[in-house]
């Protein structure tokens, strides 16, 4: 039984490790600027965050280039229209009133300068977040400590997941996202891992992690595949490819309606 825990571990980290999708790339033309909208509601209340930016060539460095005085709309299916409001951070539109239900529909409709851009997503079940703790194993650097998390898939494909990771309250860059064409319906134990191989990477003992776990559709899980970063930041809109966007008008970005649960543990 013993040897049968470690063959899975370590399954899951040759999976992990390597790639299973090509991803799709698109060339921007140096000059030519778009709109980003990245957008996020869950079944939190206060939960409803829609960010508008401009793209910027990947070699102009700078913070984020928020976009003021658009109109922000989230409708549910019902019919429900919720208007978002500007915060104090230009770009960054919120509704502290606004909560998601599970295996609802949202529509997202953005109007800025005269065009208008829209986006449909579809609020999954939350799976069971059994829990979180950390496994030691060989990485190219030597030994290292990763996060673990462990959920149960409901039965029937088509479920998707992504992961974020906060170290001391900062955002960690992981590996975030899986959907369950391996293992639906069971059990599963996830491995994270970070972008790099650094120091600034390496957990320490004492440190402070928190997992959020988050139930996604199919078109957001397509959209975070296929980007190069998978991060949620808000600025980084410097990327050189475009994923899979479920926005609809020619803008880049996404829009998440998805179930959230977090767990925390401490590094050994």
């Amino acid at each position: 039984m013993k040897n049968l825990k470690y063959t899975f571990i370590f399954t899951l980290l040759t999976m992990l490790f390597s790639s299973c999708e090509e991803v799709e790339t698109v060339e921007l033309k140096s000059a030519e600027e778009k709109y980003v909208i990245e957008g996020n509601l869950s079944n939190l209340l206060g939960s409803a965050t829609i960010s508008i930016s401009r793209t910027k060539n990947a070699d102009v460095s700078g913070s984020f280039n928020g976009i003021s005085g658009a109109v922000v709309t989230i409708t549910d299916e019902s019919g429900k229209v919720s208007r978002l409001t500007e915060s104090n951070t230009i770009g960054i539109y919120t509704d502290p009133f606004l909560k998601g239900i599970p295996e609802t529909n949202y529509r997202l409709k953005v109007a800025i300068d005269g065009q208008t851009f829209t986006a449909v997503s579809k609020m999954p079940s939350k799976s069971k977040l059994e829990a979180v703790g950390q496994l030691e194993a060989s990485a190219l650097d030597g030994k290292r400590k990763f996060s673990t998390v462990k959920f149960n898939d409901p039965a029937g494909k088509g479920h998707a997941y992504r992961f974020i990771e906060y170290r001391n309250g900062i955002y960690n860059k992981v590996i975030s996202v899986i959907n369950d064409e391996l293992f639906d319906g069971n059990s599963t134990l996830q491995v994270l891992r970070p972008k790099s191989f650094t120091e600034d990477t390496r957990y320490n003992v004492g440190d402070q992690i928190k997992i959020e776990f988050l139930n996604i559709d199919a078109p957001v899980f397509k959209y975070w595949f296929s980007s190069d970063k998978g991060i949620q930041s808000i600025g980084e809109n410097t990327t050189p490819i475009n994923p899979a966007s479920n926005i609809n008008g020619g803008a880049l970005g996404y829009f998440s309606a998805h179930s959230l649960q977090s767990m925390e543990y401490t590094v050994k």
